[in-house]
């Protein structure tokens, strides 16, 4: 493995710099998915950071960056809203880039400080249709979500303890739900999630506890979503598989309220692009990148 040491902590975050850029603050900054952490899209970052420099975080509760303090910090993932606009504000603005929750939640950043953010990247965001969305709001409001969403039961069920890393490498090696990953990206995730126990007992365990990662597929935000405009160029690269978190019907809002949007779909890919369909995502990104100037 070749996976860029710990930065700088900034605040609750461990930051990860990928490319060269001297004393300058890095051009873009980089957020990640529930779960996960910075390291997981190594191969993604290195291809983006040989052409411009980005800082990538850990966002909080995540790999090497503080713990959450309580669950309700979670609910319509504002505490990691805030954590991106934490990170925007001290680099002193820049382009944003997120997959997933990261980049849900770099976009809502982006509206509420759009003269912060020269671009914005959203890697597979989890763009369900405004129908869903304010449909969710009601499934939650009478308290049958958890009883109708898998992702939620499969996470409290998730393993979280490891002998060591070498234990957990091949535990996720056999895992079904990583069968497209390249190995290596696979032995990144293993490497940078897991911390010793808190407990004191011998042994590894997940950064993440299982049950805040439960509590993040629960209180995706619902209901209405600011639709304040998004003014500078935004690129939307999602896949065309089953598996893909984008809805049609939200790039439609989305283009109401972009007019700079630049759609970019690999039709092979699902959700986890940036990780298993690194090359594409890579080339897809540099070009958005290289037409900013």
């Amino acid at each position: 493995m070749n996976l860029p040491p710990r930065d700088e902590k900034w605040g609750p975050l461990q930051s990860y710099l990928y490319g060269e850029h001297g004393d300058a603050p890095a051009p873009a900054l980089f957020f990640h998915g529930n779960g996960f952490s910075a390291h997981t899209y190594n191969t993604l970052l290195t291809d983006i950071g040989d052409h411009t420099p980005v800082r990538a975080f850990d966002l909080q509760g995540h790999g090497a960056s503080d713990q959450i303090q309580s669950v309700r910090d979670v609910h319509q993932w504002q505490l990691y809203r805030d954590n991106v606009a934490f990170a925007l504000q001290r680099n002193g603005g820049g382009i944003l880039i997120g997959h997933s929750m990261g980049g849900l939640s770099s976009m809502f950043t982006a509206m509420k400080h759009p003269e912060l953010v020269r671009a914005l990247v959203l890697l597979e965001p989890v763009f369900l249709s405004p129908r869903m969305t304010i449909g969710l709001g009601f499934i939650r409001a009478i308290g049958s979500e958890a009883r109708g969403n898998g992702l939620i039961k499969q996470a409290r069920a998730r393993r979280q303890y490891f002998a060591n890393t070498d234990e957990a490498v091949e535990y996720f090696l056999g895992r079904k739900g990583l069968k497209t990953w390249p190995e290596e990206a696979i032995r990144n995730y293993a490497h940078s999630i897991l911390r010793p126990r808190l407990d004191g007992k011998d042994g590894l365990e997940l950064s993440l506890q299982p049950e805040y990662e439960a509590q993040n597929f629960a209180s995706l935000p619902a209901w209405r979503w600011p639709a304040r405009p998004l003014p500078m160029p935004v690129l939307l690269a999602h896949g065309g598989h089953v598996s893909s978190t984008v809805h049609a019907g939200r790039v439609e809002w989305l283009q109401k309220l972009a007019p700079k949007l630049e759609v970019q779909v690999d039709e092979k890919a699902g959700h986890m692009m940036p990780v298993d369909r690194a090359e594409w995502t890579g080339g897809v990104v540099r070009d958005f990148l290289d037409r900013l100037g």
